[in-house]
C-alpha cells in the first residue's frame, strides 16, 4: 500500500513502470531509455523491485533471443496501486513527483 506521505519515485521509475504495465504479462527487461544511462537504468530497476512495485521471473527466463533478456519482469499489484496514485495526481512521464 502506498503510504500517503511518502513521495512517488522519480519520474524514470514511473516512466519504466508504466512500461511494464499489461495486465499480468511477463514483459522483455527494458536495456534503453532516452535520457537514462544504463547504469541508471539499472538502479531504477533495482528501485522498483525493491519496493515490491516490479516482479522479476528469475526462475524461467526465455533465453532464445540474443541480447535480449526475454520475459522476466511484470508489474505488481502494489505497481499498479502506484501508477494509479501517480495518475490521480496528474504525474506523467517527465513530471517531478511532489
Amino acid at each position: 500500500m502506498i503510504d500517503d506521505h511518502e513521495p512517488l519515485p522519480d519520474p524514470a521509475a514511473l516512466q519504466l513502470l508504466r512500461h511494464y504495465q499489461h495486465g499480468d504479462e511477463w514483459q522483455d527487461r527494458v536495456a534503453r531509455m532516452p535520457g537514462v544511462s544504463t547504469k541508471e537504468l539499472t538502479r531504477l530497476h533495482g528501485e522498483l523491485l525493491a519496493h515490491d512495485w516490479l516482479e522479476q521471473n528469475t526462475g524461467a527466463v526465455c533465453l532464445d533471443r540474443v541480447g535480449v533478456v526475454a520475459l522476466c519482469y511484470r508489474v505488481t499489484a502494489a505497481g499498479r496501486e502506484l501508477l494509479a496514485v501517480a495518475a490521480c495526481q496528474n504525474v506523467a512521464p517527465g513530471d517531478r513527483a511532489a
